[in-house]
């Protein structure tokens, strides 16, 4: 959530250029980036029971590491940018469904507790978007954040591809254990 967020908090500075100070411009923008993410968290489950969790957030947050790298270099066409950003926002918010059903698949018995594991979590990464974003900004620029944004993703791209592997291995070693 860090990596989608340093972005997200800082949209008016990022996409200064592109929203020229219209609020109207600026709402809608914000507008676009939620209602994608919305559309996203209803299609995922669809596609959580299609292709299943792992790939779907592999899928999702490869989608989202090069979106977010891009985004402060969409500026200069509102199209390019707000398909950028409605790409940014589905993936953004639609990577939790299947996060949330990897959790509640390996800990089912403590499905509650996990779940909010996971959301207090989610609160830590966008309130240390606000912190590393405002630092990004006063020692790259704007410009950049979505570079930072992307770094972080790409962190979390492979910390789920470990804990994907841990899964199976411990899957793996549950059947062969029973058998």
């Amino acid at each position: 959530m860090t990596g989608i967020f340093i972005v997200y908090i800082c949209f008016a500075v990022v996409f200064a250029q592109l929203i020229g100070g219209n609020p109207i411009v600026l709402g809608t923008l914000l507008v676009l980036w939620g209602a994608a993410g919305t559309a996203a968290n209803l299609f995922a489950g669809h596609m959580i029971d299609t292709i299943g969790n792992r790939k779907l957030i592999v899928s999702m947050l490869a989608v989202l590491i090069v979106v977010s790298a891009i985004l402060p270099f969409t500026g200069n066409q509102l199209w390019i940018a707000g398909l950028a950003i409605a790409l940014w926002g589905c993936c953004g918010w639609g990577v939790l469904v299947p996060q949330q059903h990897r959790l509640v698949t390996i800990a089912a018995q403590i499905a509650p507790v996990v779940l909010g594991l996971n959301t207090s979590c989610t609160y830590l990464g966008v309130s240390a978007a606000g912190i590393i974003g405002a630092i990004g900004i006063e020692t790259l620029g704007a410009r950049w954040l979505g570079m930072i944004g992307a770094a972080f993703i790409a962190v979390a791209l492979i910390v789920a591809e470990i804990a994907s592997r841990k899964i199976a291995a411990a899957r793996k070693a549950d059947v062969f254990a029973a058998s």
